[in-house]
């Protein structure tokens, strides 16, 4: 070597890091010589790659091979390996698969599910239910298997199919959702019912409660998964019908307390007294004036305020006494007194309303009815400032033909009505001025309509005088603030009723502490009511003196006629314990039915009013027996 050589060890490294021994230049690298190339080497390498693409070739054309020639020797069958849901069917060809698949499924094919509930099942075939195993499909799937895809795929199916557990194909079922959804719901419609709350009416005063009922509502969604589970074995297989409980809103707990309550008004009769005069309201006339209401979630039985104050409006009807004024007579223009006023008595009907509301909350069932003197007003020396001067208006009616206890009964009523005075501003109740209909004022039984049907009755045809009394402030043009038309068509109160005509669509009907005809004197001076019973010519008058508001004037428009029905062909039959057995009497004729439309027309100081509308219905009415039963 040309350069000197010593080894470097640690002190000489030391002493020349430090400058004792000069440091060596760098040592120059001798190249090495070019050898030139092997030929045999060359060779070697090259027969080495040729090796391994020959192996890769043969690798790669056995793993192409391999797939195709197991299809090739299979021939058209299914592939050795090949089971179905556990059943070997290796080499079967396409008629026995379908043999087999026929022979395996055919009682799923028949019933693939039983749907029950509660006792009940239902067999849907596959079509019923959307349900249908595709042969041809699964014949051709089961052929295909290990011949499907690409080299890579095919490879992997052999493979699979030659292995210890071979390979199992599926049969091809196909599912319509929403025929399988249809017919789900078809079920549910038998089964399913909503929730019924608690209730609680009252009937014939009696406490009715009716308890409350869950209900069910059918879970179709998740009995379809339920059947799709089930069916991935493809063996009839039975289902559960999936529901659910609907709780009601309102269970029995939460109507209890109103039952009690209501049993507690109920319980018994209210009896309520004035003096040596009584009245009862049995259960059946407590039970109108009861409310049922749901309030928080329960249910509160309570009187209903409304109701009760018109039910004691119509008890005033029967407390209150008549006119206390005295009775007078208007002759030759000039007032007289006829009868003496007298003190009278007035229901309180705001006291009254709320000594029963607390009477029957608290559990009384018998209260004294407050009430209030009422003193006459008009004596003889206030007779001339009354301001009754001139006929205001006359209404008239014909009872020609009337049976004698009727006539007696027009007398009887009209002489309620006669002379009567009516403060301005006062409202008229004739009920309250007829008073009791009984024989203490001259009134005999006679055939009245109530009801549905004529029967015998205190005081039948004193409905003749609340009509003319109708007329006579109808054509005084006094507002009328309650008026019942009779329900259905009464021939003899056609006469008078129009100026020009004899028509229906002009009567009112009373029955006492039910229905009322009321008018208010909205004039500024007293009305004089006169009554005229013209027996010779059977006429009623009524007569209203006073004095004729600002140059009032009544015209009326109508009667207007429509919605004409025929009477009812057949008969009704009634029983009447009061006549012998095998008796039998007409109390109706048959009657057909119509609407009725009347307007009444004012104007004063020559302004006209809009028109105002008084409508009658009245119901086509059968002919009605009596057999008696007595």
């Amino acid at each position: 070597m040309s350069e000197k050589y010593y080894q470097e060890y640690g002190p000489i490294r030391r002493r020349r890091a430090h400058g004792q021994i000069p440091s060596e230049p760098p040592r120059k690298r001798i190249p090495e010589p070019e050898l030139p190339p092997d030929p045999s080497r060359r060779g070697r390498r090259r027969f080495s790659l040729l090796s391994l693409l020959l192996v890769a070739l043969i690798a790669t054309g056995g793993y192409l091979a391999l797939p195709y020639g197991a299809n090739a020797l299979a021939a058209g069958n299914v592939l050795k390996g090949v089971t179905l849901q556990g059943q070997p069917i290796g080499g079967l060809d396409e008629r026995a698969v379908r043999a087999v698949l026929q022979e395996r499924y055919n009682s799923f094919l028949r019933a693939p599910v039983t749907i029950t509930f509660e006792g009940r099942s239902w067999s849907p075939t596959p079509a019923e239910i959307g349900m249908r195993l595709d042969i041809d499909a699964s014949v051709a799937g089961i052929l295909a298997v290990g011949r499907r895809g690409d080299p890579q795929q095919r490879f992997n199916g052999i493979i699979a199919i030659y292995s210890p557990g071979g390979i199992a194909a599926a049969p091809r079922l196909r599912v319509d959702m929403n025929t399988m959804q249809r017919y789900l719901t078809s079920i549910g419609a038998e089964l399913e019912q909503p929730p019924r709350d608690a209730a609680l009416s009252l009937a014939a005063g009696r406490v009715l409660p009716t308890p409350a009922q869950p209900g069910r509502q059918v879970l179709v969604d998740e009995t379809i998964i339920d059947i799709m589970r089930a069916v991935q074995h493809l063996t009839p297989q039975s289902i559960a019908l999936r529901t659910r409980s609907l709780d009601p809103a309102l269970g029995d707990d939460e109507i209890a307390g109103a039952v009690d309550d209501a049993r507690a008004i109920l319980a018994q009769p209210l009896l309520m007294r004035e003096g040596d005069r009584s009245w009862t309201w049995e259960a059946e006339r407590l039970a109108e004036i009861v409310t049922l209401q749901v309030v928080d979630g329960r249910m509160v039985a309570d009187l209903d305020e409304e109701r009760l104050a018109r039910a004691v409006e119509k008890l005033a009807q029967l407390v209150d006494s008549p006119s206390v004024e005295p009775r007078i007579t208007f002759r030759n223009g000039r007032l007289q007194i006829a009868e003496e006023g007298r003190i009278g008595l007035r229901l309180d009907q705001a006291a009254a309303v709320t000594e029963i509301r607390a009477a029957l909350r608290f559990g009384r069932h018998a209260i004294d009815l407050p009430t209030e003197e009422v003193t006459p007003q008009i004596t003889a020396a206030s007779l001339d400032t009354l301001g009754i001067v001139e006929l205001v208006a006359e209404g008239k009616s014909s009872f020609a033909g009337s049976a004698p206890y009727r006539i007696t009964n027009i007398r009887a009523g009209a002489a309620r009505m006669d002379g009567v005075l009516i403060p301005p501003g006062a409202e008229f109740s004739f009920n309250t001025q007829l008073g009791a209909v009984d024989e203490s004022n001259g009134f005999v039984q006679g055939y009245a309509v109530i009801g549905n049907r004529t029967q015998l009755e205190w005081g039948g045809g004193v409905c003749q005088v609340s009509t003319t009394v109708f007329r006579g402030a109808f054509w005084a043009g006094l507002p009328i603030t309650e008026r019942h038309a009779h329900p259905f068509y009464i021939s003899w109160y056609d006469a008078y009723s129009f100026p020009s005509a004899a028509a229906p669509g002009m009567d009112a009907t009373i029955y006492t502490g039910v229905q009322d005809f009321k008018f208010v004197n909205d004039t500024d001076n007293w009305l004089l009511m006169e009554t005229v019973v013209d027996e010779a010519n059977a006429v009623l008058a009524v007569r209203l003196y006073g004095t004729i508001p600002h140059g009032r004037q009544v015209r009326i428009s109508g009667p207007q006629i429509d919605n004409i029905v025929p009477p009812p062909s057949q008969a009704v039959y009634t029983t009447d314990p009061s006549l012998p057995a095998g008796t039998v009497r007409q109390t109706d004729q048959a009657r057909r039915g119509m609407g009725i439309s009347v307007f009444r027309v004012i104007s004063e100081n020559g302004v006209e009013q809009n028109p105002e509308l008084f409508f009658t219905r009245f119901r086509a009415w059968p002919d009605v027996f009596v057999r008696g039963t007595g």
